[in-house]
């Protein structure tokens, strides 16, 4: 009897190890891995942000292009869902264009609403988003900001990607991109969620043998500051 309850207190002590969240300022990144669009996993998504949240964290990389996660963060301090409506139309037959996503952001919008968005991937839908925040930039003054030099970088990297769906180049643009948000934050934890072939660290991505994924790039560099963990079992 005395030897089963300790066991159960070292497992407790080593299960509350795990689960504990670094403080805001430690540099850490959390990666979650999703299947897009799925109810139960966004749901689960919302409530660790929320977590996050309510402990300080304020920056979200998401599995957009950069522009994606401008327009967002645009719409974010907007009055009315204008911008985010335009987005979804983008996203038009996309795994996450659905009522799921959508609701996702609009709660984020409500119990979050200091989120900062980032968006690491290539640049997806560059002829409709990535054009319309440039017009943006340009009718604002800022064709000579960062911003619109990172616009035209994530507009390139997709218009490189979508000649051959280059995988290998995609991995390594999106931790590039992962990489330059990360460190522009001075040592600021952040939260990601992503697709689970991205988020693995002993995994390649796409379940091949040749293309080493996100995640394990960058655990090369920022070694345990690193956290993953996989939600497609809720789907």
């Amino acid at each position: 009897m005395r030897k089963s309850f300790l066991i159960l207190i070292c497992f407790l002590l080593i299960f509350s190890g795990c689960s504990k969240i670094d403080s805001y300022d430690s540099g850490a990144v959390y990666l979650y891995g999703e299947s897009h669009g799925n109810e139960k996993v966004l749901d689960k998504e919302l409530e660790i942000w929320q977590k996050h949240y309510d402990l300080g964290y304020r920056h979200l990389f998401v599995e957009l292009a950069y522009y994606h996660g401008e327009l967002l963060n645009l719409w974010m301090q907007s009055n009315d869902d204008k911008i985010l409506n335009e987005l979804f139309e983008d996203w038009r037959g996309t795994a996450g264009y659905n009522e799921y996503s959508y609701n996702f952001y609009k709660s984020i919008k409500e119990s979050c609403p200091e989120t900062i968005f980032h968006g690491t991937d290539i640049g997806h839908q560059y002829e409709t988003s990535g054009q319309r925040y440039l017009k943006y930039l340009e009718e604002n003054g800022f064709e000579d900001s960062e911003k619109y030099e990172f616009t035209l970088k994530s507009i390139k990297q997709g218009e490189i990607y979508y000649r051959n769906n280059n995988r290998l180049y995609r991995e390594k643009t999106m931790t590039e991109n992962f990489i330059r948000e990360f460190e522009s934050l001075d040592g600021k934890s952040v939260v990601g969620f992503y697709g689970a072939s991205h988020t693995d660290p002993k995994a390649s991505a796409y379940g091949t043998k040749d293309v080493p994924c996100m995640a394990k790039r960058l655990y090369e560099k920022y070694g345990n500051s690193l956290h993953t963990k996989s939600l497609v079992h809720l789907a």
